[in-house]
């Protein structure tokens, strides 16, 4: 994710520069057939172009908020994530009742689940190896498991279950704070469902194609119902006009997919690299990694 502005040119125009250089080159061709063929056929009215760009307009507005929709939601659920993350280890420490030693392999066991939980659910919403980084703080016997499900993030959340379990059944965990405990990780369950609904489902399709061809057929009218009035003006208007178009078109395409490890992408590995300092903070590990510091000003 950017965490400043960047005014890069090549970061600029981002995905979108073959097609400003080929409606600069369809605009070229426009005044030269206009003024030097003489083919004045190619004059279109003002007010055609006035109503393209007017429906263009709505069309790219509600594009754009459908796709910053989706990425705010994955954001906030992120968020929750760090919450919950943070209230899962302070209930254990609070909640469970054994001998100090125990209880501190317990609590520290039970903290080192929830950062690979985070990891693994960041690696998998990526597509990447999803045990990179989780495995440091997984044992051999929870790894084997772990490595063995289809869904690595939801075998850790299961195990993280196990343990209370274990503790309620050895009465170390009373009932109902055993239920606040459940109620903690139903919602980690619940945020990483979110994630993985807004992973799998993928953005209309036809509405996307729908607004690239108005977008298409708006620059291909432009340049005919701007060469009459401006001349040779009329190409870089028609460059201008259709960068903006095209540029917003582009942020919307980025936005939609909020996990997919690019630099608009939510930081997932910032965030869990955060909770695992928190944790390891609480539990008062004596080896704290240090805070994931943006590059080029981009953080991931």
């Amino acid at each position: 994710m950017y965490v400043k502005q960047v005014f890069s040119i090549w970061r600029l125009l981002g995905g979108i520069w073959h097609g400003l250089l080929a409606v600069t080159a369809y605009a070229t061709l426009v005044f030269y057939l206009f003024s030097y063929q003489q083919w004045h056929f190619l004059s279109f009215p003002i007010s055609i172009i006035t109503i393209l760009g007017t429906a263009l307009s709505l069309l790219l507005g509600f594009r754009t908020n459908s796709a910053y929709d989706r990425w705010w939601e994955a954001r906030r659920v992120w968020g929750e994530i760090v919450n919950d993350s943070r209230s899962l280890v302070r209930q254990s420490i609070s909640f469970i009742k054994t001998d100090q030693p125990e209880k501190d392999e317990v609590i520290s066991n039970i903290a080192h689940l929830q950062i690979a939980w985070c990891y693994a659910l960041t690696n998998s919403l990526r597509r990447e190896p999803v045990l990179v980084y989780a495995d440091l703080h997984l044992n051999a016997a929870e790894h084997d498991y772990a490595s063995s499900q289809d869904n690595i993030p939801n075998a850790i959340l299961n195990l993280i279950q196990s343990r209370f379990t274990e503790l309620h059944e050895q009465n170390k965990i009373e009932t109902l704070l055993y239920q606040n405990i459940d109620q903690t990780l139903q919602r980690l369950c619940d945020a990483m469902g979110k994630c993985e609904r807004i992973k799998n489902t993928v953005f209309p399709t036809q509405y996307s194609f729908f607004v690239v061809l108005v977008i298409f057929i708006f620059t291909l009218v432009l340049p005919m119902g701007l060469v009459e009035s401006i001349g040779r003006i009329a190409i870089p208007i028609t460059f201008i006009i259709s960068f903006l178009f095209l540029y917003v078109e582009w942020i919307a395409y980025v936005m939609q997919n909020p996990f997919e490890n690019g630099p608009n992408d939510i930081p997932m590995t910032t965030l869990s690299r955060t909770i695992e300092i928190n944790l390891l903070q609480l539990i008062k590990a004596p080896k704290i990694p240090e805070k994931i510091l943006p590059k080029n000003g981009v953080v991931m």
